[in-house]
C-alpha cells in the first residue's frame, strides 16, 4: 500500500514538473503577475472578486443571444440574477456599473440595439439601489427575496413607459414580456437563489 502510494505520488510529482518545465514562461508570467499584485496592493480577494465579477457578466451578457435567432422579448435572462447577486456581495456601485453594461453588451451580442435601449440600460442599473436599499433601510439579506424585489420594480421602471407609449403592437409585446420575465426570473431565483448563495456566501 504504501509502496504503490510512494509510486502514485512520484509520478504526479514527475508529471506537475514536467508541466512546469514545458509551460516555465506561463508559471513565470503568473508568479510575476501575483508578485505585481501583492506589492500594489491587490489581494487574493480582490482577484477572487474580479473573477467571479467576470464570470458573472458574461453570463449576463450572452444569456440573450438566442435573440440572434428569433426577434422576442428578452424574456429569459441572467442579467436580473447577476445584478442581484453582484449588488449583495460587492456593493451599491458594482451593481449599477455591472447591471448597465451587462445590459448594453447583451443588447450588442444579440444584434437588438433598438430605441427601447435607453430605457432598459438605466432600469437594469437601478436593480442596484432597490436591492441595496432594502438591504440597507430593511435589512433583507436572503437571495431569493431580494430577487424578488428586483423583479417587481424592474417592471415597475420599465414596463409602464413601453406601455403608455406605446401602440397596440408594442403593448402586446409589453404584456407578453411582463408575464414571461416575470415568470421565468422567478424560477431562476426559485432554484438557483440557494446554491449560488451556499457557494458565494451570500446573506
Amino acid at each position: 500500500m504504501r509502496n504503490a502510494l510512494k509510486t502514485g505520488l512520484g509520478r504526479l510529482i514527475t508529471l506537475l514538473w514536467g508541466f512546469l518545465k514545458q509551460k516555465r514562461k506561463y508559471a513565470l508570467i503568473a508568479i510575476f503577475l501575483i508578485a505585481i499584485g501583492y506589492i500594489f496592493g491587490v489581494s487574493l480577494e480582490s482577484i477572487e472578486a474580479m473573477l467571479i465579477i467576470g464570470i458573472l457578466f458574461v453570463l449576463a451578457s450572452v444569456s440573450t443571444m438566442y435573440k440572434r435567432l428569433f426577434r422576442a422579448p428578452p424574456a429569459l435572462e441572467l442579467m436580473t440574477f447577476t445584478t442581484v447577486i453582484v449588488t449583495m456581495k460587492y456593493g451599491l456601485v458594482a451593481g449599477l456599473i455591472f447591471g448597465a453594461l451587462s445590459q448594453l453588451v447583451s443588447e450588442i451580442l444579440s444584434e437588438a440595439i433598438d430605441a427601447q435601449i435607453v430605457i432598459f440600460i438605466p432600469a437594469r442599473a437601478l436593480i442596484s439601489v432597490w436591492i441595496w436599499a432594502s438591504m440597507s433601510l430593511f435589512g433583507v439579506n436572503d437571495l431569493f427575496t431580494l430577487g424578488m424585489i428586483a423583479i417587481v420594480f424592474y417592471n415597475l421602471t420599465v414596463q409602464p413607459i413601453s406601455f403608455f407609449i406605446g401602440d397596440v403592437q408594442l403593448k402586446a409585446k409589453t404584456i407578453y414580456y411582463t408575464i414571461g420575465y416575470t415568470t421565468l426570473n422567478i424560477f431562476i431565483f426559485a432554484f438557483l437563489s440557494r446554491p449560488v448563495s451556499a457557494l458565494l456566501g451570500l446573506g
